[in-house]
């Protein structure tokens, strides 16, 4: 048998994914006129969705997106992964 990866940890700064979660906020769905982050944070919507949730629900593999299983650790901004 050959080797897979099943699963892995992605390390962000929190500043890095905080600004990136802010970049999507605004970005609205043509066809639904809704937020797109609406569909990008599972069950928390846009309303209640963080940079955490947000990455938490694109590394799902259940989410029927992911391919599989990513683990995202947001990391004090200056700080490396120990």
């Amino acid at each position: 048998g050959g080797r897979a990866v099943l699963e892995y940890q992605v390390f962000y700064r929190r500043g890095y994914a905080e600004a990136a979660f802010a970049s999507c906020q605004g970005v609205r769905l043509p066809a639904t006129g809704g937020h797109a982050i609406d569909t990008m944070c599972g069950r928390y919507g846009a309303r209640l969705c963080t940079a955490q949730r947000w990455l938490d629900f694109q590394g799902d593999k259940n989410n029927g997106l992911a391919p599989l299983q990513i683990d995202f650790r947001l990391l004090p901004n200056g700080s490396e992964p120990g």
